[in-house]
């Protein structure tokens, strides 16, 4: 079972890259790997503060904000007073981010592959990742 979450996982890993690339290039946003990296990692936190992101990355506070601030600049990501506490801010990702971001090409193909299994099949699939999903 380890060899099989290990190859689903390094495809989705590929899969993540290849779209990263992809959407660098094609856009021409003047917009680095690593800034595209940080990008996802605010998006996928959902909303994170700048104190969030950078214990997530395990980087200092001062890189964090100086990241932000370039993403900010750039037009990636706007900074959201926290409804639950007025001295914070949250991270959001932009319009322009979402433009570059959404790519249907790149989706996982889940109607092709639910043709493949029976319904049982199929249930347990969902269990498997519900699963996956809180232990991960």
């Amino acid at each position: 079972m380890k060899k099989k979450f290990n190859a689903v996982y390094r495809k989705i890993k590929l899969m993540l890259y290849r779209s990263m690339f992809k959407r660098i290039k094609d856009k021409e946003e003047n917009l680095t790997s690593s800034e595209y990296f940080c990008l996802e990692c605010i998006y996928l936190m959902d909303k994170p503060t700048i104190s969030q992101f950078a214990e997530f990355l395990d980087i200092s506070s001062p890189n964090a904000t100086y990241k932000v601030k370039t993403l900010i600049k750039k037009g990636f990501i706007s900074k959201e007073k926290s409804k639950k506490d007025g001295r914070e801010y949250l991270l959001v990702p932009t319009k322009k981010f979402f433009d570059i971001y959404e790519n249907k090409d790149e989706e996982v193909n889940i109607t092709a592959i639910k043709k493949d299994l029976n319904k049982s099949e199929s249930k347990k699939i969902e269990k498997i990742m519900n699963i996956l999903t809180e232990k991960i």
